[in-house]
């Protein structure tokens, strides 16, 4: 069994049927480069290869690892992966992003000025020109290879558009290099120097020819720790995402309802409705890294290396909790069981709108589907609490 299976895949894309009991196997040390027109199937091969697109018949396969099959069944392992899109938050710092795909600290500058980006280590993405952004998206594709001694498979679809001459040619000779350490490469290109890189190109619709690439030399970067992302809360306190989307509508529904009722003249239920409403208010904005990750298709990247979506739950504790705080300020009601309810409750209700609106980025038109008219059940859980806590 290869590195990379694809076994018996059948795969629509819209009416169209794009591949039909299609398989390939990547063997170590081999590169497969795909090659044909625009449409033919290449980024539908590499995507269902990642877990990104759903299958009628068959699985992808990775490292012994099912990544997914037509049942709906999921799984993760370690692999490398480029799309055409670069997948990279604008607010996420060169050098971060790279350690950040090899999951471990190592010697990132070195790396970064091999590639001509050694000065750029410590900039915003956003800040980078169209070609320096792709090669942050390249090295994040290769770099799980470059620090693993183990087998690593490569996924890249057309990671030599936008780059000029001598960084294709870097990447052709970066890719026999890998082929060296008996790392497996699947590669989408029209570029004949990625081609002429290839040991086998398959020609759409399905024709394969040999190649005879010259051999490369794998050099492993010494490696240290492994690395938590944390990515959600690192982009929520560089970008005060949560304060935005979350904490300014809370602020807002606690401003509208003292224009509205007078907190003296509460008691009871109604006081406790109104203390908890700013952080039911603050949650039902959604994950404020949601938004972020919509950028080039950053939650493609990211849901191959967890389930989880990017997120800052914690710091939504703090947030909604922040919130109660003061609205019991306003009523001069403070009590602890309260102000905890209203962090929980606005964090959990923030994670479930998340969610909801993550589950639709598969589709072709996200934004057609209207899954915010199901959060108002939401309303229920916080009628609830707000009922036991005023008994």
């Amino acid at each position: 069994m290869g590195i990379i299976e694809l076994s018996k895949v059948t795969v629509r894309r819209g009416r169209s049927q794009v591949l039909d009991s299609w398989s390939v196997s990547i063997d170590s040390g081999e590169v497969v480069c795909l090659s044909g027109d625009n449409g033919c199937g290449k980024s539908t091969v590499i995507e269902t290869a990642a877990g990104l697109v759903s299958m009628e018949k068959g699985s992808s396969e990775i490292s012994g690892q099912l990544i997914r099959d037509s049942e709906g069944r999921r799984g993760r392992t370690k692999f490398g992966l480029c799309l055409q899109d670069d997948c990279i938050m604008g607010d996420e710092l060169v050098g971060e992003r790279i350690l950040d795909a090899a999951g471990c600290d190592f010697d990132v500058s070195s790396l970064l000025k091999t590639w001509g980006l050694g000065h750029r280590i410590h900039d915003r993405v956003a800040m980078l020109s169209g070609g320096q952004r792709r090669r942050v998206a390249i090295l994040s594709g290769l770099v799980p290879a470059m620090v693993s001694s183990e087998p690593v498979a490569i996924l890249l679809d057309e990671p030599d558009s936008g780059l000029d001459d001598d960084s294709v040619e870097q990447l052709a000779q970066t890719l026999r290099d890998l082929a060296a350490g008996g790392h497996a490469i699947l590669v989408a290109s029209h570029n004949s120097k990625i081609i002429e890189s290839a040991d086998r190109v398959i020609q759409f619709p399905f024709t394969e020819t040999k190649g005879d690439p010259v051999k490369g030399k794998f050099s492993l970067l010494e490696s240290g720790v492994l690395r938590k992302t944390n990515i959600g809360h690192r982009m929520n306190l560089r970008t005060l995402s949560g304060v935005a989307n979350n904490g300014i509508a809370g602020l807002l529904t606690l401003g509208a309802m003292l224009a509205m009722l007078n907190p003296e003249q509460l008691e009871g239920r109604t006081l406790t409705a109104f203390i908890l409403a700013p952080a039911l208010t603050a949650g039902l904005c959604g994950n404020s890294i949601h938004r972020l990750t919509l950028e080039n298709r950053a939650y493609a990247w990211w849901n191959t290396i967890s389930a989880i979506p990017p997120n800052a739950l914690f710091h939504s504790l703090i947030t909604c909790g922040a919130i109660t705080v003061l609205a019991s300020t306003v009523t001069g009601d403070f009590d602890v069981k309260l102000i905890a309810a209203g962090a929980v409750l606005g964090a959990c209700t923030e994670a479930i709108v998340g969610l909801l609106s993550h589950a639709t980025l598969r589709l072709s038109r996200p934004n057609a589907v209207m899954v915010r008219l199901l959060t108002p059940i939401l309303i229920l859980p916080w009628a609830l609490v707000v009922d036991t806590l005023s008994v």
